[in-house]
């Protein structure tokens, strides 16, 4: 009897960082508004400021010339959008202390 040989799902996957960074500098937990950008070797190319109060997001900038990027403005929006929305229900006002904290 032949055993029909299957094809393995098994491999791995290496993750390489891209050099993309997301940061919060203004996180306004009265007025619930925060501001995140997203930059590549100190260049900012996307600043989107999100109002929760107001329910509005304005976006300024893109990311279609960072290299080797892998999103597009609006997953970078959905994403800040929802650590905006994270940040002003848990009261943090500093992002980058709150993250350092779990390293």
């Amino acid at each position: 009897m032949k055993h029909k040989k299957e094809k393995s799902n098994e491999g791995y996957t290496i993750f390489k960082p891209i050099g993309v960074k997301v940061e919060y500098p203004i996180v306004d937990l009265e007025k619930k508004q925060v501001t995140g950008t997203v930059s590549s070797h100190d260049k900012i190319y996307l600043t989107v400021l999100v109002d929760l109060k107001a329910n509005r997001v304005h976006v300024k900038g893109n990311v279609e010339g960072l290299e080797n990027n892998t999103m597009d403005n609006n997953a970078y929006t959905s994403m800040i959008k929802a650590e905006a929305r994270f940040f002003v229900e848990n009261h943090i006002s500093n992002p980058k202390e709150y993250y350092n904290q779990f390293k």
